[in-house]
């Protein structure tokens, strides 16, 4: 339940963030004026930031999950637990 309610609020920012550069862009329609563009450019740019953020903290807790899970192989390995030529 809280996920789905995490998953709108995300597309209601997405929606907010999008509608926002094109109110921008409808406001400066002159060619010989770049603000609105450069402007976009930059909001663009903090939120691909933010995406490759979050991109990298879920990789590092596939990463501390791996190896978590290799300690957890070693530890049954020697209790003996698991035989180590049956694990690939």
């Amino acid at each position: 339940m809280l996920q789905k309610e995490e998953e709108k609020k995300v597309k209601e920012s997405h929606t907010l963030w999008a509608d926002k550069v094109l109110k921008r862009t409808e406001i400066y329609d002159d060619d010989s004026n770049w603000y609105p563009f450069m402007q976009s450019i930059q909001d663009i740019l903090e939120r691909c930031s933010h995406i490759d953020q979050k991109i990298d903290g879920l990789s590092n807790e596939i990463g501390e999950t791996k190896g978590m899970l290799k300690n957890l192989r070693k530890i049954l390995i020697k209790l003996e637990v698991v035989d180590d030529r049956f694990i690939i």
